[in-house]
């Protein structure tokens, strides 16, 4: 009777090639550690400074994705819906009944999507909604200086289902921007007229209404130190020949302007010749009344404040450039 020997080696070589050939057939279900959902890439709070075009309006992107480990192997088509209940949340927990502080959400008259729905198509991770705003039509329904935010959340997912409620939130906090609008340092003195107190401030911010025409705040008044702000708003005419001029519509603010310029300098850039640096530079005096102590009195304000950005040489082609 013949006796049967076993190659234990051989045996459980056979075994491992035959568990790596199961795992092989069942990668994709290995590989996905997540169950798939919607959602949007930039979610919660999200500051945006949109440049404005030359018709007056400012493009607005909301980015849709899809997580998970694995590809995408259907199409899922978005919508998206305006949430006003959040910014309310928002404004309370952070304002409580301040609510002179609260951000005003951005009138529906003023923007529209460039769809009303949106597809991740099969194969791709993410897509995209642009919203048009328009800033005419804000002036003609609202204030260009008010602080306006876009609450918006996915409203439905076919294809694969909507993501945890925080992901799939924004928050668009907008802002606009032109060539001279930004954050500019420097120092500024505010005088009351008649004695010798002086304040210093070390910067201001110019906000975008359109292409040619900034404000800011006058002194050292800002949005976050001084209740009533919109009253100390005064805005920044820039015409064809690029010199400015300072205009207030609020006549309980008499204000005065004395003196504006702005002037631009451009250099190399050395650490990448692609680009120049460009230096705004703007200085600034004028006379106003401050309301918010408890006599209201004259403020005079001089100023220079600067601003560097880097510039692609090819859309700068006969600047005069200093060495």
């Amino acid at each position: 009777m013949k006796q049967l020997r076993y190659n234990y080696g051989m045996v459980g070589c056979l075994l491992a090639l035959m568990a790596l050939g199961f795992c092989a057939c069942n990668d994709g279900l290995a590989d996905e550690l997540f169950v798939k959902n919607s959602y949007i890439i930039h979610n919660g709070w999200q500051d945006y400074q949109l440049t404005v075009r030359e018709d007056n309006t400012a493009l607005l992107p909301i980015y849709f994705g899809v997580n998970g480990t694995s590809g995408n192997d259907k199409d899922i088509t978005l919508t998206l819906e305006v949430d006003p209940d959040t910014l309310a949340g928002y404004n309370w927990e952070r304002y409580k009944n301040q609510d002179d502080l609260y951000y005003k959400i951005l009138p529906p008259e003023t923007y529209s999507f460039d769809n009303s729905s949106w597809t991740i198509p099969q194969g791709e991770l993410n897509a995209a909604a642009y919203i048009t705003i328009d800033l005419a039509k804000i002036e003609e329904v609202g204030s260009l200086y008010d602080d306006y935010v876009l609450p918006l959340r996915i409203a439905s997912s076919t294809g694969e289902p909507i993501g945890q409620n925080k992901y799939v939130k924004v928050l668009a906090h907008i802002g606009f921007k032109n060539d001279y609008s930004g954050v500019y340092s420097g120092k500024g003195v505010v005088t009351q007229q008649g004695t010798s107190y002086t304040t210093e401030t070390t910067g201001t911010q110019l906000y975008a209404i359109n292409n040619d025409v900034c404000y800011m705040f006058v002194g050292d008044k800002t949005r976050s130190n001084t209740a009533d702000y919109l009253n100390y708003a005064v805005e920044i005419h820039r015409n064809m020949f690029g010199d400015i001029s300072l205009v207030s519509e609020n006549q309980g603010l008499q204000f005065e302007p004395y003196s504006a310029r702005l002037t631009r300098k451009y250099t190399y850039n050395y650490t990448d010749q692609r680009y120049y640096t460009e230096v705004t530079t703007i200085e600034l005096a004028y006379g106003y009344l401050d309301s918010t102590l408890p006599e209201p009195l004259t403020m005079t304000f001089e100023g220079t404040f600067s601003m560097s950005r880097d510039v692609l040489r090819v859309e700068y082609p006969d600047v005069e450039v200093e060495e």
